[in-house]
This record gives C-alpha cells, sequence and structure tokens, in this order.
C-alpha cells in the first residue's frame, strides 16, 4: 500500500523521478543507512521500464529484454549485485531465443549460440563467409576486453587508482582506442557487403538507438556478442517489475517514494544543492539531490521550452554549451496492441524485427519490431490474445522535431499507424483484423509520460559522447549529482543500472 502521510521537510537524499537509474540509487542508499525519499511526477514507476494497464492488458513501455538478472547466463550481472544487497529478487522467465530478424534475403534467428548465428549469417552470405567470421573473432576479443573492465564511478579519484591495480595499463589502453573508433570502422575492415552492413546497422539502432558509424566499437561488441552468452530473461509481470522490486528494496530499508510528486525547481545556495521545490509549492530541505530527470531537464537547452530545475546560473558556461549541443537519440511509433493469438504461427519468437529493404543509414530505414510480453508471461492478456508492442522506425516519424501539438497532430498520428500498420502485415498477416485493443504512442506521448525533453531514451551512445566524454554524475554544483541514460555508462537497462550503482557509491559505500 502506497504511503500517503504528508512528506517531512527534510530528507538526507532526494531522487528526482523512478526510473531504474534513480530507484537502483535510491534504494541502495536506503540500504545503506541514509533517509531516502524519490519524487516521481506520474503515477507509475520505472521510467521507460514500466508496465502500464489497458482494458484487460499490461503493456510493457520499453525494455523487453534483460541481461544479467539470471546468475548462471552472461556476464553483465550488475543486476544480481544491486538484488544481493537489497535481499530483493525477481521472479523470471528465461528463454534460449531472442529474436527473429526477417531481411529480404531470409531469417535470421538471435539465439544463445554465437556459432548458430554466424551459420545462419553465413548461409544468407556465403560470399562474405571469411569476412564475417574474422570480424566476429574480434568482436569476441572486444568484448572480453570491456566486461573484464570493473563498473566505477569514472569522475571519481579513486577509480583511476582502481583501475591502474586492477587493470593492466595495455588493456586500458587498447578499450580507450576502441571507444574512439566507430563499429562501422571495424565491419569496414573485414566485410564489403552493404546488406550486412544494413542488418548490423538496424540492430544497432534498434537496440541502441545509434548507428553503425557512430556507435563505439567496444560498445557494438558487447551488444552483438552479450547476446548469444547464454539466453536472455523476463521480469514475469513485465518489466514494471523491476521498479517494483527496488521500490520493495527502498521501503524495506525505510526509504519512501511518493507520486505525483513533480520537482519544478532544485534549489541551490551558494553552489550547493540543498533540496528541491514541488509543483504545489511545498519545499524539501536535502543534503544531497540525484536527478533522474535527464540532463537537458535538469540544467536546460537554449532554444527549448525547458524550465530547468536549476537556475541556470550556477551552471557554467561550458556546461551550458555542451547540452545544447549534446545529441539525443530519436523516438520511434509505438503501437501497443491487444491481438488474438492466432494470428502468430506456432514457434513465433517473443520478438521479430523486420527491414523490408537494405538502407545504409538511419535516414533511410524502415523497421518494426513486434515485442510479445505475454509469449513470456501469459498473465499480461486475456485467454487466446496477446500483449503486443509494435515498435515502428520510420524517418518521417521518429524525429521530434516533427511532432506538434497542433490541429495537423492527430491526423499524423493515424497516418503513422496506418503506415505502421501496412508494414505488420507484410510479417504477420492478418494482424491488422486480429487487434482488439490499441493504443498509439508518438515522441509527445514519451515526452509527457516520461516528463523528458525529446521523447527519446537519452545521449546518443556515440564516440564523442561515451565513458570518459558522457556526462558522468558529478556537476558544477555541489551536491547535486545526475544518474540515468545520459550519464556514464549510457542507455539501456543493464547501463543504468550500473549507473545506480555507481552514483550510490559516491554518497555511501556498501555496508
Amino acid at each position: 500500500m502506497r504511503d500517503r502521510s504528508p512528506l517531512r521537510e527534510r530528507y538526507e537524499v532526494v531522487v528526482i523521478g523512478a526510473g531504474i537509474g534513480g530507484l537502483t540509487a535510491g534504494a541502495l542508499l536506503a540500504a545503506r543507512g541514509k533517509d531516502v525519499l524519490v519524487l516521481e511526477q506520474h503515477y507509475l514507476p520505472g521510467g521507460s521500464a514500466q508496465t502500464f494497464p489497458s482494458g484487460r492488458y499490461r503493456f510493457d513501455v520499453g525494455p523487453k529484454l534483460f541481461f544479467g538478472m539470471d546468475q548462471g547466463r552472461g556476464n553483465m550481472r550488475y543486476h544480481q549485485e544491486v538484488f544481493a544487497e537489497l535481499d530483493e529478487w525477481p521472479e523470471l522467465s528465461s528463454y534460449e531465443s531472442y529474436y527473429t530478424f526477417r531481411h529480404p534475403r531470409g531469417t535470421l534467428r538471435i539465439a544463445g549460440s554465437t556459432e548458430e548465428y554466424l551459420h545462419e549469417l553465413i548461409t544468407c552470405f556465403p560470399e562474405e563467409a571469411a569476412g564475417i567470421r574474422a570480424f566476429y573473432r574480434r568482436l569476441e576479443q572486444l568484448h572480453e576486453l570491456f566486461v573484464a573492465m570493473p563498473n566505477l564511478p569514472l569522475d571519481d579519484p579513486w577509480t583511476y587508482a582502481t583501475l591502474l591495480w586492477r587493470v593492466p595499463l595495455e588493456r586500458l589502453v587498447e578499450l580507450n582506442h576502441w571507444s574512439q573508433v566507430t563499429l562501422g570502422e571495424l565491419f569496414d575492415r573485414y566485410i564489403a557487403s552493404p546488406e550486412v552492413r544494413s542488418i548490423i546497422n538496424a540492430e544497432m539502432i534498434a537496440f541502441c538507438y545509434s548507428d553503425l558509424d557512430e556507435t563505439p566499437a567496444v560498445l557494438g561488441a558487447l551488444v552483438l556478442i552479450e547476446r548469444h552468452k547464454g539466453g536472455g530473461t523476463f521480469t514475469k509481470g513485465g518489466s514494471g517489475e523491476l521498479a517494483k522490486l527496488l521500490i520493495r528494496g527502498l521501503e524495506k530499508h525505510n526509504g519512501r517514494i511518493s507520486y505525483r510528486s513533480p520537482v519544478v525547481r532544485i534549489g541551490v545556495e551558494d553552489g550547493r544543492a540543498r533540496g528541491v521545490v514541488l509543483g504545489d509549492g511545498s519545499r524539501i530541505r536535502a543534503d544531497w539531490v540525484i536527478s533522474n530527470a535527464g540532463v537537458v531537464n535538469t540544467f536546460g537547452r537554449t532554444g527549448t521550452p525547458v524550465e530547468p530545475l536549476v537556475d541556470r546560473r550556477w551552471v557554467k558556461p561550458a556546461t551550458r554549451t555542451r547540452v545544447d549541443q549534446l545529441k539525443i537519440t530519436d523516438s520511434f511509433i509505438t503501437l501497443f496492441a491487444g491481438v488474438d493469438a492466432s494470428v502468430f504461427p506456432e514457434g513465433t519468437d517473443p520478438h521479430t524485427l523486420y527491414i523490408d529493404h537494405y538502407a545504409q543509414t538511419g535516414n533511410d530505414l524502415r523497421m518494426i519490431c513486434f515485442c510479445n510480453s505475454s509469449f513470456k508471461d501469459p498473465s499480461l492478456a486475456p485467454p487466446g490474445k496477446h500483449a503486443l508492442q509494435i515498435v515502428y522506425f520510420d524517418p518521417d516519424y521518429c524525429r521530434y522535431d516533427v511532432w506538434q501539438r497542433n490541429d495537423d497532430y492527430a491526423a499524423r498520428k493515424a497516418e503513422a499507424t496506418e503506415r505502421a500498420l501496412t508494414m505488420a502485415e507484410e510479417v504477420f498477416p492478418g494482424i491488422r483484423a486480429g487487434i482488439e485493443r490499441l493504443e498509439v504512442g508518438t515522441p509527445l506521448t514519451y515526452e509527457d509520460y516520461l516528463a523528458k525533453w525529446g521523447g527519446g531514451w537519452g545521449a546518443r551512445m556515440s564516440v564523442d559522447q561515451f565513458a570518459f566524454q558522457r556526462f558522468q554524475h558529478k556537476t558544477d554544483i555541489d551536491r547535486l549529482l545526475l544518474v540515468g541514460a545520459d550519464t556514464h555508462p549510457g542507455i539501456g537497462v543493464v547501463s543504468v543500472t550500473m549507473s545506480g550503482i555507481n552514483c550510490a557509491s559516491l554518497i555511501a559505500r556498501p555496508r
């Protein structure tokens, strides 16, 4: 039951936003003895990783596939660190096949075996067999290099000493080099096929929201190799169950979350964060403030209507320029559809990606992704139905700046929906007729519900916005920290969990 008692006037730590990064930091700090308050403007927790009810269905908003939650699977096991410290564990379902990728030359099934995947890819493109194998051998090497690195906050002075103590210098130099080389540059050393390039590019856009020619090679290696390391997992009840777990950990250790509590201002005195002001005018004092609201919403951005949480006079000119120039991911159109189960042939994977042509850039890409949460947990839909998230990438509709809340909005939304359904029919004939319930999200929908300017998923994961060049936790304002997808290490559930772990460590180390 939600605590509806009045908020106190003071807490040790106030966290703005109940995204996974903010909840991770808040729950860990509560477990370490801090007096924590999490303030969330929405009535549901989780940020992008939330599950919302709609009629007889429950739909996932963002993440559909988790890595590192199951103790026996994969390498990125940071979730398990959090679960162990909170002594809260999710109920998981596991599956060996992540998704099917359909493209004009055939079908690729992405499962827990790199060798099986390479066999399918080479079967489609036999002329590139040697190059494909050489490319993936190099990715394996970079993957091993990346996962061997400890997760540490890059703005903590002790990090550098720890890295030099635990990691050989030559490995650090090599990792830094491949952090500044794009995956596209690495790809072109081994493979000439524009079709294979298009497939890898589409996957990077689908899962990292950045294309081949801006994604760091080490990040590409992590995405393309880790997915084959032991299978994926799904939280029963939907992706929003992760947020609920973190809230249980928060409240078990006497922390508190307050919903429908938008923060409109971070109070700063003498260059130090002192608390927050809520939408109703009430003030809450704090020793520390952690913002999970995004860099733009926290500091403002020239040319946008965003009212920043921080008075910009406290922000250094160099930081203001950096925020103004920050590259944000595009968004997409999402159809949340309750669909008759008869539409899907037996053996259909929980996720299907489809491209109808080999696009060489994101500006030419049309891709549709079917994410069927009720394949993994039937309780999310009524009997004989499925709760489907249909994500539609189209350059005509994915950019935030092409959407306006005006008289044309409804017509444009209907147009985008029609184009998405037309493409969906190419993959699953009869899906249009099989839809029982339909809700549609645009970039403006995401902006409204997630309270994050731009409707995207954070700062792009490009070579010039990666690792040390990404926003870190510490800010120009003493005791104001950032957490979440805009900060190191970046976008994705594992990444924001790592961000939350590191942010919490700057205030209190594990007991």
